[in-house]
């Protein structure tokens, strides 16, 4: 046993003193110009060492080299690509006798490494492969050697391999693309990875400062590795992340991501969070989801996406927005494509839930089916509802053919909108809302299904409820050309009018319950083409209403005053009047809007008119014709008996804010025999007391005759 001892010890001190020997002996610096040569035929670079080499001697044998420089080719901004300030490595000597090499910790300080990409596309890493001329015939020869020449013989015992650890300190990186003309650098880089050994945890540390163009960043991390001799199935755990970053516009304050583990077919734990501010917003976010990638990494999936985050700006529509988001979350890798599977979105009290999906490629693919069961807009968008104060209805005043002037309109704008986004957008979904308000306007059962593909917008369905009646609209608009070309098809029925107008524009001047047929189409957004470029046809079809502002009876009064030669009767009501049955069709062109068979049945009243309004001017011209029929039951009783089959025309003008209404006199006598008959008796009757007897003076009959002319021309 003390002989085997003996044996022992003196195999350690023959290799100890070999070793010595070595060291002693042999100048690695002397081997610099082979180094050189070896680097020069690999891969076509010079290497520069311009330090020492120096041996490193117990427990470990190693190598320490300084100041150490990989050249680039000639054009490239740096003439080094990799510069070195020292590199140390050692082996232990003890495991060599049993065929175990035992690298210590490899340590790189001042590492530089700078990569340069020309406008040609040309790189300084092309070319490091070391394919020479040649190459070819060199690997066939290889290739023509027994096989046996070049594999280790049945005997041969494999070496063990082992690293200590790696260490890269105060390292920096410069990538630099000028055919992108971005730039990206790091200052400082310090890692720190453990031994480097399979089947054990390794401790890895890391410390990154740098830029990405204007973007500068800091980044801090730690985590516990996994070594696996088949690297895809390495891990790792404890995974600890801590970031800031800011430029020009964005400044993130803080970012932290932690994983229990991190690894392909490996479910991942993870929590994070954001503070910042981007432009004039500020964000506060935190989230947590889990996220699973397959072996094949053909699909990653993140389930139960759970975010959470505060907004706050000038910006924004309320000065704090608090926004939710939940989920799972798939990608697709082969077919490129995110989707996302039990959505549930909040902005505040706004709520949405669905699924959705993007198919990434040029333009990416964005299809959607989402419900909310209710949409303020006054809320989410932080603005007052419009007053729906009921204007006061004018005192049924005499007309007197002339009102105040409203007062003076700003110009229509003719700048079209800018609708060049959606030329870059591939979207169709649908969107369902239980309840949605809108300024004033209440909406319910919204369903509305659209798509935006390249400039092209298609809304196939929009149909809704809305103040006892339905809504149905189709329509299309063109943003492909300038400028943009829509139609749209719409029909309202069985709408209570009143309580629409009133919240929509805040008049009152109709009630009832109506519907529309709207089928149109026109040129240019902007809001004079707008009225100018729009065509079609607007039908509408009141019933059981009233028309407020103006009172047909109190007209009627007045023209039976007036021919009887008195002045009607002022009674202090309200200008109201009663019909069973309202329709018109407007023809819409040139900006006006014209018709030519409004209808309205009222008690004892039928009432046609014809006319136009001025869509840009917004005035009106229509001439309305009353006529009396059936018996004195109904709206204005006895009082309008005596005008039973009597046509009484009214003229309509002013603006839609300031309408006026005038009773033509001349027409009323000039287009009804009956009365022009009577009024002429009468006023032949009343000329005879005021002559006496000159009345029958040849003269003085002609000056009456010529006066009675006037009064029906």
């Amino acid at each position: 046993m003390k002989k085997l001892l003996y044996i022992l010890i003196g195999l350690v001190l023959l290799v100890v003193v070999a070793v010595g020997a070595i060291v002693a002996f042999i100048n690695p610096n002397d081997f610099k110009p082979l180094i050189a040569e070896e680097v020069k035929k690999a891969t076509g670079r010079d290497l520069v060492i311009d330090g020492d080499i120096s041996w490193r001697f117990w427990p470990s044998l190693g190598l320490s080299v300084e100041k150490l420089a990989f050249k680039n080719p000639e054009g490239f901004a740096e003439p080094d690509m990799l510069t070195l300030q020292q590199a140390e490595m050692s082996v232990a000597v003890t495991p060599l006798l049993s065929d175990t090499l035992d690298i210590g910790v490899v340590k790189l300080l001042g590492a530089h490494v700078f990569v340069q990409t020309l406008p040609n596309g040309t790189s300084n890493l092309d070319g490091l492969a070391g394919e020479q001329a040649g190459s070819d015939t060199a690997t066939q020869d290889k290739s023509s050697e027994p096989a046996t020449s070049a594999q280790p013989t049945s005997d041969t015992k494999p070496w063990t391999i082992s690293i200590g650890g790696l260490e890269l300190v105060d390292a920096s990186v410069t990538m630099r693309d000028d055919k992108t003309h971005t730039a990206s650098e790091i200052s400082s880089l310090n890692l720190m990875i453990g031994k480097l050994e399979t089947g054990l945890w390794v401790p890895i540390e890391f410390d990154v400062k740098g830029k990405q163009n204007a973007l500068s960043f800091d980044v801090k991390g730690s985590a516990e590795a996994m070594l696996e001799k088949d690297a895809m199935k390495s891990k790792l755990r404890q995974l600890s992340v801590t970031a800031s970053a800011n430029d020009a516009q964005m400044q993130l304050e803080s970012l932290t991501l932690k994983a229990d583990q991190a690894g392909l077919a490996v479910p991942m734990a993870i929590d994070f969070s954001a503070k910042g501010k981007s432009a004039d917003m500020a964000f506060d976010a935190s989230g947590k989801t889990t996220v699973l990638v397959n072996e094949a990494i053909s699909l990653i999936t993140a389930s139960g996406l759970d975010l959470a985050s505060t907004l706050s700006g000038a910006s924004l529509p309320k000065s704090e927005m608090k926004v939710g988001l939940k989920g799972d979350v798939a990608f697709d890798n082969k077919a490129q494509k995110l989707s996302l599977e039990k959505l549930h979105a909040t902005v505040d009290d706004t709520e949405f839930k669905g699924k959705a999906s993007v198919a990434l490629a040029d333009i990416p693919a964005i299809r959607f089916d989402v419900m909310s069961p209710k949409i303020d807009l006054n809320a989410l968008l932080g603005t007052p509802s419009k007053p729906q104060d009921k204007p006061a209805a004018p005192a049924n005043k005499p007309a007197t053919g002339g009102e105040k002037p409203a007062a003076e309109k700003k110009p229509l704008s003719d700048v079209e909108p800018d609708l060049s986004a959606l030329k870059s957008l591939d979207i169709a979904g649908k969107i369902a809302i239980d309840e949605f308000i809108a300024d004033n306007v209440e909406v319910s059962s919204v369903v509305t299904a659209f798509a935006v593909n390249r400039g092209k917008v298609n809304v196939t369905q929009f149909d809704a409820k809305l103040y006892g009646g339905t809504i149905n609209a189709t329509g299309t608009l063109d943003a492909t050309v300038s400028p943009a070309r829509y139609t749209a098809k719409k029909g309202i029925n069985n709408v209570s009018v009143q309580p629409l107008l009133q919240a929509v524009a805040g008049q009152d001047i109709l009630s009832g319950n109506g519907s529309i047929d709207v089928n149109v189409s026109g040129v240019g957004l902007s809001e004079k083409r707008l009225r100018t470029g729009i065509t079609g046809t607007v039908a509408i079809n009141f019933a059981d209403g009233s028309i407020n502002g103006i009172n047909i009876p109190e007209m009627i009064r007045e023209a039976k005053a007036a021919l009887k030669g008195q002045s009607a009767t002022y009674v202090e009501e309200t200008r109201k009047t009663d019909f069973s049955a309202l329709s018109a069709s407007f023809n819409l062109g040139k900006g006006i809007a014209s018709t030519r068979n409004m209808k309205m049945e009222a008690p004892a009243l039928r009432v046609h008119s014809e006319g136009q309004t001025n869509l840009v001017n917004e005035d009106l011209d229509f001439k309305v014709l009353v006529s009396v029929v059936g018996t004195s039951k109904g709206q204005g009783g006895k009082d309008i008996d005596e005008l039973k089959d009597i046509t009484i025309p009214v003229n309509i003008g002013g603006t839609w804010q300031a309408p006026s209404y005038k009773l033509d006199v001349k027409a009323l006598l000039t287009s009804n025999k009956v009365l022009e008959d009577k009024v002429r008796k009468e006023a032949e009757r009343g000329l005879q007391k005021l002559l006496g007897d000159k009345a029958g003076d040849d003269k003085v009959k002609e000056a009456a005759d010529k006066l009675l002319k006037g009064l029906f021309n």
